[in-house]
């Protein structure tokens, strides 16, 4: 239906349209073009209203409008058909993200409907006739809604009752994945039934206790600490920072790891923690696994500083300021231009430092090892800058430089530096092997 546009109208829409939509029409354009050229007419459709909202006599725009609209509005049609086919019975997660993208689909088509006929109304001479029917979705978005509420329901109902099910394994990993079920109910409904209590049960039922001894440092390097506990320490860091990990991992505090070293004498002389060790930790503290590790390499290094050259700059800049009196008496100034010069020299220093090792993880209960890695890890720095002689306003640094030369780190700090990257790495990998 062809509306035509009242002036008053016209003008307050594209005084605000000016300012509220589309911040960049020529991207808006070129993209309207791009999707329709694909056969995309969703968002062929889209773009051309955000752009016809900034620019609306563009002819272009209202041709690819004409015949993106409906186009767009018959290929929703048939995807919400689709996804309705699909999810008819109740299947899990599956039926409620296709019950969602089916409503998804009727808000999108109630948008495009919308600013269809905002254009019509706004365009105040159509190049193009831009005709749309109206298109009313509001029944069944009420109804895709209902549909979507019984998914839910049902999702969290299936969820609960498979969390209840493996809840009567008594085994860690079955309460790890009961605790996730209702937690999944939970986030479909709150407050769903018991939930709340099934899973901090199983939560705390499916908790694995970690223990983190000290690293052995095997690299002979002394000169920065003792960099075997330093390693450990940054390692427990990264797994006690990390909120997805406290979900199912506790770690044993190091004052707790302290007691029990010194009342059961377990100080290590060598690599291997015998069966008896282990199965002190895990009677004195009830751990599951413990980490251990050793540093084989440490190594610091400041690099000299390197000169990469010079550049001469010259620049035309405002050198003075000149009083004249013009041919009708009026008392004048001018600005004096010149040259200006500068000398440009750059510079760069590095410093590096590297750790490489190995790591353990041992199950307490059967003294075996569950995994293992190699790391290797290094940090970098570097500094850029540049320095000039001349005129400071011909001074020229590429982009990217430093503003001067800053001071080097200690080769203690780029040890901790590297460290606490490596505590990072380690400690992902325990992670999601745990997880």
């Amino acid at each position: 239906m062809k509306q035509s546009c009242q002036p008053v109208l016209l003008i307050i829409f594209l005084l605000f349209s000016q300012q509220s939509f589309a911040q960049n029409p020529d991207k808006d354009f070129r993209d309207m073009e791009k999707y329709y050229e694909q056969g995309n007419y969703v968002d062929a459709t889209q773009k051309a209203i955000s752009f016809l909202r900034v620019r609306p006599t563009k002819k272009k725009a209202q041709e690819i409008l004409a015949t993106s609209f409906n186009m767009a509005m018959e290929d929703l049609r048939i995807e919400i058909s689709d996804l309705k086919e699909r999810s008819r019975s109740f299947s899990g997660d599956a039926t409620v993200n296709d019950r969602r993208k089916i409503m998804d689909k009727y808000k999108l088509m109630r948008e495009l409907d919308r600013g269809g006929r905002e254009i019509v109304r706004v365009i105040p001479k159509q190049k193009v006739p831009l005709e749309f029917d109206r298109v009313n979705v509001s029944t069944e978005l009420e109804a895709a809604q209902k549909s979507l509420d019984e998914a839910i329901e049902l999702a969290a109902e299936m969820h609960y009752k498979e969390g209840l099910r493996l809840k009567e394994n008594q085994d860690r990993e079955s309460q790890k994945n009961a605790a996730k079920k209702f937690k999944a109910a939970l986030n479909y409904v709150a407050n769903y039934k018991d939930c709340d209590a099934l899973y901090s049960t199983a939560r705390k039922n499916a908790i694995t206790r970690v223990a983190i001894l000290p690293f052995i440092n095997k690299s002979g390097v002394t000169q920065y600490g003792d960099v075997g506990e330093m390693t450990s320490d940054k390692l427990r860091a990264g797994i006690l920072n990390n909120d997805a990990a406290s979900e199912f991992i506790e770690i044993i505090t190091r004052d707790q790891l302290d007691v029990v070293i010194r009342e059961h004498n377990l100080n290590r002389t060598n690599d291997i923690i015998d069966q008896s060790t282990i199965a002190a930790y895990g009677k004195v503290l009830g751990i599951h696994l413990i980490l251990t590790g050793k540093v084989m390499q440490v190594a610091v290094e400041h690099r000299q500083t390197i000169h990469d050259g010079a550049r001469a700059s010259t620049k035309r800049v405002i050198t003075g300021t000149r009083n004249y009196t013009d041919s009708k008496g009026v008392k004048r100034s001018e600005s004096i231009w010149g040259e200006v010069t500068a000398q440009n020299y750059y510079h760069h220093k590095t410093a590096f430092a590297s750790m490489n090792g190995s790591y353990e993880l041992i199950d307490v209960q059967t003294g075996r090892l569950v995994t293992s890695g190699q790391f290797r890890e290094t940090k970098e720095w570097e500094n850029h800058w540049s320095t000039y002689t001349g005129d400071q306003l011909a001074a020229e640094a590429p982009r990217g430089y430093d503003s001067g030369e800053m001071p080097t780190p200690s080769k203690s700090e780029l040890a901790i530096m590297v460290m606490e990257r490596l505590g990072t790495k380690i400690s992902s990998d325990v992670i999601n092997f745990i997880k």
